[in-house]
């Protein structure tokens, strides 16, 4: 059973690229990289030369060459900008992974999971309004592998418009506004809770932003791609504290229902930076899940916790420790955790390595633990 979940889990890519660990190097506030005011998808033109200059080492770079030219030329493939309006960039994501390694019995394979081109367009030079267009590879699951699912799709579009600065109104297809958005694309806390790589859903996110306090608001129809009896309707709402530049915490509720299910969702986080580099990730959460049909209830309970460590530059270690009880009725628990490590390359080349040891705690049977290995390279540019 927990090989399955683990499978079911890893053959999943997140779409949600987003590193909210760099709060370590002072940015606490996505917007500040990133179009999306929540992170993930693409870069600003100061988030691009963020990434070239304090995230990823230099080591292909001469001594001659200053901090300022790596940032002047961090646009799309390494150029300056071509076009003032037009900012287009290329993602891939690629998964080596090795099921329970200590078996050693040559269960492995390479997943692409990851292929986008996109591109965002500027109605004007100071970006209060643009809209931003994700189109790309998502690999099929192989619990549908016989079913005629597309492999090419729209990953994101939206408009966005922010006539202040403090304030911002973005309509489309957006991930929902919940939670803490970590590139981890097995965590509990996004793939057990309607969060993961292909929840993005069509609606509108309000987003406002001041020295006290960050808040969006999302109200959402579902994604129309899907059978309207398919679509998960409602809100969601995100709340964090602005008070203190190393320490970010927050609170975040979701309820949404369709023709099948209804689902609820809280929970608490934060982000904590303690050093250059170095930074904690937590989240903790409480679901309910309501079947429609038969008005049976489940309520589940998660938690996330990460602690990166900076070595030098382009360089993180980390650790990553998970809890999941499906069923908080129920005796089953599962546990994860492992070390990672992360390397920065260049600006746009990433490569990431994770253990993870997994283990179900139930009363009433007895599981071995797994280990699986997993290796990432993630390019864009």
């Amino acid at each position: 059973m927990y090989i399955l979940l683990i499978l079911s889990l890893t053959l999943t890519s997140l779409n949600s690229w987003a590193y909210p660990q760099f709060i370590s190097h002072g940015y606490n506030a996505c917007l500040t990289c990133h179009y999306n005011p929540h992170g993930n998808g693409p870069l600003n033109a100061y988030g691009r030369g963020l990434s070239a200059t304090a995230i990823s080492d230099r080591i292909l770079h001469n001594d001659e060459k200053s901090e300022q030219e790596l940032s002047d030329n961090s646009g799309f493939m390494y150029m300056k900008d071509f076009h003032e309006k037009i900012k287009p960039s290329l993602d891939y994501r690629g998964l080596y992974l090795d099921r329970d390694v200590d078996k050693n019995d040559g269960e492995s394979e390479f997943i692409n999971m990851q292929a986008d081109l996109n591109i965002v367009y500027l109605f004007d030079k100071e970006a209060k309004l643009f809209t931003s267009i994700s189109y790309g590879y998502a690999p099929k699951p192989k619990s549908v592998a016989k079913e005629d699912i597309e492999t090419y799709r729209s990953r994101e579009h939206y408009i966005g418009y922010r006539p202040k600065k403090e304030i911002g109104f973005y309509l489309g297809m957006l991930d929902k506004v919940y939670g803490i958005r970590t590139p981890d694309h097995i965590a509990f806390s996004r793939q057990t809770t309607g969060l993961a790589q292909n929840d993005q859903t069509h609606g509108l996110v309000i987003h406002y932003n001041d020295d006290l306090f960050d808040l969006g608001v999302h109200t959402f129809i579902g994604n129309l791609d899907q059978d309207e009896a398919l679509r998960q309707k409602g809100a969601s709402i995100k709340l964090e504290s602005n008070n203190n530049s190393k320490f970010k915490p927050g609170i975040s509720a979701l309820n949404s229902r369709s023709d099948f299910f209804a689902s609820q969702l809280m929970s608490i986080h934060f982000k904590a930076a303690y050093s250059k580099g170095s930074s904690t990730l937590f989240e903790f959460g409480k679901q309910q899940k309501e079947n429609i049909a038969s008005l049976e209830v489940e309520k589940s309970t998660f938690l996330f916790l990460q602690n990166y460590l900076y070595l030098r530059r382009g360089t993180y270690f980390f650790t990553t420790a998970e809890y999941y009880r499906p069923n908080d009725e129920l005796d089953t628990e599962i546990a994860r955790i492992g070390p990672g490590f992360q390397y920065f390359l260049n600006q746009g080349v990433e490569f990431r390595f994770d253990l993870y040891n997994t283990k179900s705690f139930n009363p009433s049977a007895a599981t071995k633990d797994t280990y699986d290995f997993t290796g990432q390279v993630h390019l864009w540019f």
